[in-house]
């Protein structure tokens, strides 16, 4: 006779758990990895971390600090940078990094400047096919072609 055996955490009726959306847990445990671009792209920016806080300062018209960039990139997760710090901080280093590390588990990614006017064409180009679509349907519908 064959042994049977089922999971102890599976439900009896076999449905998903409450709060089963398709992704493992800890999926989006990214605090660390991102600390970690953090780091890479003051390093490779050819600009030293007081020369990024001041621009940062600047732009965004708050006080940043050398020690704030520190703390930042530090493994200490109790010191996170605010999304407009984290977005000037991309424009002063000049990488977009950071933004795709943190779009990755959501399968997207960032799009470079110089490709804007493409998806703007795919844009248009679809719309033109959803147009010219419902045009042939119209005039199949009436009867003109």
């Amino acid at each position: 006779m064959a042994k049977r055996t089922t999971k102890i955490t599976a439900g009896m009726s076999m449905q998903q758990e409450l709060f089963s959306n398709g992704m493992e847990e800890g999926a989006l445990d990214i605090d660390l990895g991102l600390r970690q671009c953090l780091s890479r792209a003051m390093s490779g920016c050819g600009k030293d971390r007081y020369q990024i806080a001041a621009e940062m300062s600047r732009l965004m018209k708050a006080t940043i600090s050398k020690e704030m960039l520190d703390k930042y990139a530090a493994s200490d997760p109790a010191n996170g940078m605010r999304t407009s710090a984290l977005t000037a901080f991309c424009f002063v280093t000049g990488t977009f990094e950071p933004f795709q590390y943190l779009l990755e588990p959501l399968g997207s990614d960032v799009l470079n400047p110089q490709d804007r006017d493409l998806i703007r064409l795919a844009r248009l180009q679809e719309q033109k096919r959803l147009i010219e679509q419902e045009m042939q349907q119209i005039q199949s519908k009436r009867g003109l072609k």
